[in-house]
């Protein structure tokens, strides 16, 4: 069956992201565009990348074991393509979007959610380490490794407070683990001050409660420093907790950090 990509311009801030994309200087390369014929090529923009069924199952469903069969016909004035399928490495099989959005492979809706808003900040912002984490704790989400989620979702939040230091030309504090890399992000952020006293302050108590339950959820239950032989359980729900907590931390966290920066223009 033959999908004609029908190209759409994305929003200013819209993510185009997928796991096919590579760039050469002045031109997006799609690894997935098969070069048959004079005509075709693999150079892509972003309007195919917007309604790319593969790549709308990388931002929207969270997968990247979809692997399209796509062709990309360049003409004078601009390109057009077509997908000729989509062929899922975990399944074995050829699926469709329709269906790839009830997979129970793949995680929650709502994480999904958080994910994507997290991505679309640290790309709009500039936080790629944060990114980075960020990617590899949805592959391992994808595959199961759930102790390596749990890991990988306090290194979210860890990096984007790092990386708001840098940014503001801060030096890190004495304690860098999450819980002193909250106080001082709390203080260079100005968070007191963003709301009624009373109000912002138990708030803010709340939050270090948090954030000292994600340093120790990854003590215990994480895989960043070696267990006995006895091997906690970590379900599906804890690393979905941990993953949805961090991010939503972490995307809170640059929202202020954007705000401050746009106050002092």
């Amino acid at each position: 069956m033959i999908n004609i990509i029908e190209p759409r311009v994305p929003d200013e801030n819209e993510s185009i992201a997928c796991h096919f994309q590579s760039s050469i200087p002045g031109s997006l390369i799609c690894k997935a565009a098969r070069l048959i014929g004079q005509d075709s090529t693999n150079e892509v923009n972003a309007s195919i990348c917007a309604e790319c069924p593969a790549g709308r199952i990388y931002r929207e469903i969270g997968c990247d074991s979809i692997s399209p069969k796509i062709r990309i016909f360049s003409y004078h004035g601009g390109s057009d393509a077509e997908v000729r399928g989509l062929f899922c490495s975990k399944r074995g099989r050829e699926t469709t979007f329709e269906y790839c959005k009830s997979c129970n492979i793949v995680v929650a809706d709502t994480t999904r959610q958080i994910v994507n808003n997290a991505r679309s900040l640290f790309e709009r912002y500039e936080f790629y380490s944060a990114f980075k984490f960020l990617e590899k704790a949805r592959k391992e989400m994808r595959d199961g490794d759930l102790e390596g989620v749990i890991t990988s979702s306090i290194a979210i939040f860890e990096s984007v407070m790092k990386s708001c230091h840098e940014k503001k030309d801060v030096p890190l504090p004495d304690a860098k683990q999450v819980t002193g890399l909250w106080k001082s992000t709390r203080k260079i952020l100005e968070l007191d001050k963003s709301g009624r006293p009373d109000e912002i302050t138990n708030l803010l108590n709340v939050l270090f409660g948090v954030v000292s339950g994600l340093g120790r959820l990854r003590n215990e239950l994480g895989d960043a420093h070696g267990k006995g032989e006895s091997l906690p359980v970590v379900t599906e729900m804890m690393a979905e907790l941990s993953l949805n907590t961090a991010a939503t931390l972490a995307t809170s966290v640059i929202r202020i950090y954007a705000e401050l920066k746009e106050e002092k223009k």
